[in-house]
């Protein structure tokens, strides 16, 4: 399979900074030597698509959500709510944004420079930037809030007299390069260019950022936009497997190639016995959201829900995405194996070991069986899909109140039906607006488990972070304590609204730059 390889082919020497938002330039030998042909416009390009995310953060936004719990401290702090402006992912976020934003502006700055290329791929080249740059921004100001703003290169004394720009100013920066990137990128590429931005991702993207910002007029027309031009993968646990890399429900993704750029993030996922430890476990919170195969909540008396045998009957994304006791699957070799996690039980099972799980869960989603070393894998990573455009259109179209049977079957259903459930599940619950935001809400819950922050982000845009980040999370029932109807108590979490919805500003920024200023309470 042919796919654009994204990596840093050439070594840029920058100056040495002493702050995260030096946006210096290139020194002017390089900047005069480098810019000249198509190619080299081309490899640079290349190397700001890197930047996008990474793998480990990628994954990881879940554990500060409801939906997963981790070992990694300052990923862990966050979750609990006991964390500073020094917390090593606040600062690492706000640095490799910041870092990536500098080189997207360098792109600006010298792809006009460059003599031996069409116009229109020049154009081409410019809109992909400009969807990247937009990226980042929106990333820092869903985070921060209201942030330094830069869209040239920068010398490191004026990096160091930054202020923080109104995020609605950033916002609309966000829209026009969107909309100008639109106007100028295509509907596909040639298969060996597979991962490049098109225009459908630039809409989708689009769509998402009007839908944070309760913009749901925008956010619907965005997401009807593409509705009819993409296709749901017909299998939803195989969507996440590298022979389906290139399926048209795919609009983009961080590209990965086995040996030559790969990620490691099974080795958290899966259990000691394939290779893993459990630096990410699932929850109880987000197995209970499963609904059963009928579509009713399990605590529903219309569920037939078995607490005895509390996987089966239950929506088949459960067990696409999560491996809990008694799990069947294929091992390296492709044999079955029954992963065992109950407690004590070796080498799987609940706190057996500081390996296994805390939770009483695995994740089966991502597992890729050709990983190098069971654990190093080139399986590309799902930025944006197609079902998250209609989860869009849907949430969007409900929040404006006028969402109707038809698009509850073009969206909800039509889910629904790909992964697996029938009967009341796929029959429309009528009007009644507070039961659709509920339906769609898990929808995009269970359809997006662990796929780059989505859930993390939805319970902020929401505001009911202060709802689910506040008390213990748990585990498995194993009913050695009487408390919490014998579910293992995991962690425990405090989320203040007047504070949390809001990264601080890292310190050692603000130590350097006196013009910016703290969020509040912090």
């Amino acid at each position: 399979m042919k796919k654009l390889i994204i990596y840093l082919s050439v070594i840029i020497a920058f100056s040495a900074c002493t702050s995260d938002l030096d946006l210096s330039p290139l020194d002017s030998q390089s900047e005069l030597t480098y810019w000249d042909t198509e190619e080299d416009a081309r490899i640079f390009l290349n190397s700001i698509y890197a930047d996008i995310e990474n793998a480990e953060r990628y994954l990881y936004y879940s554990t500060m959500s409801d939906d997963a719990y981790t070992r990694v401290e300052a990923y862990r702090n966050i979750a609990s709510g006991s964390y500073g402006p020094t917390n090593g992912v606040v600062t690492g976020v706000w640095s490799s944004r910041y870092e990536a934003i500098r080189r997207a502006n360098i792109f600006f700055n010298n792809i006009n420079n460059v003599t031996e290329i069409s116009e229109e791929t020049r154009a081409e080249y410019i809109a992909q930037a400009r969807f990247i740059r937009a990226w980042h921004y929106f990333t820092l100001i869903e985070l921060y809030g209201d942030v330094p703003f830069v869209t040239d290169e920068i010398s490191i004394e004026e990096s160091l007299e930054l202020e923080r720009t109104n995020s609605d100013t950033i916002l609309s920066f966000i829209y026009d390069e969107l909309e100008a990137a639109i106007s100028d990128l295509p509907e596909s590429y040639s298969s060996d260019q597979n991962g490049r931005i098109t225009r459908g991702a630039a809409i989708a993207f689009k769509s998402r950022v009007h839908l944070y910002n309760a913009d749901y007029t925008n956010a619907a027309e965005l997401s009807s936009q593409l509705i009819g031009n993409y296709s749901l993968f017909p299998n939803y646990g195989d969507l996440f497997k590298i022979d389906n890399e290139t399926a048209d429900e795919i609009i983009l993704s961080l590209q990965y190639i086995p040996t030559f750029r790969e990620h490691n993030i099974q080795y958290s996922l899966i259990p000691p016995s394939l290779g893993g430890y459990a630096n990410f476990s699932p929850l109880q919170e987000l197995v209970d959201s499963y609904p059963t195969i009928n579509g009713y909540d399990i605590d529903d008396p219309l569920a037939n829900f078995d607490p005895a045998n509390p996987y089966q009957n239950r929506d088949p994304r459960l067990t696409a995405s999560i491996i809990y006791d008694e799990y069947v699957m294929k091992d390296f070799q492709g044999n079955d194996i029954i992963i065992d996690t109950s407690p004590g039980a070796a080498p799987d099972g609940l706190n057996y070991s500081s390996n296994t799980t805390p939770t009483g869960y695995y994740v089966h989603k991502f597992f890729d069986p050709t990983a190098r070393n069971q654990t190093n894998s080139g399986l590309n990573l799902i930025l944006i899909r197609y079902a998250e455009v209609l989860l869009n259109y849907a949430e969007a179209k409900i929040e404006m109140g006028s969402f109707t049977q038809t698009d509850w079957n073009t969206t909800i259903r039509t889910l629904r039906s790909r992964a697996g459930l029938q009967g009341q599940a796929l029959v429309y619950p009528g009007d009644d607006q507070s039961m659709l935001r509920s339906i769609v809400r898990n929808e995009r819950r269970i359809e997006l488990a662990f796929e780059a922050g989505h859930r993390f982000f939805d319970i902020r845009r929401w505001r009911i972070a202060e709802d689910v980040l506040n008390g213990w999370t748990h585990g498995i029932q194993t009913n050695e304590s009487m408390e919490d109807d014998g579910y293992v108590r995991v962690s425990f979490r405090t989320f203040d609204p007047a504070k949390h919805y809001l990264w601080p500003i890292p310190q050692s920024e603000i130590d350097i730059n006196d013009n910016l200023t703290q969020n509040p309470n912090w």
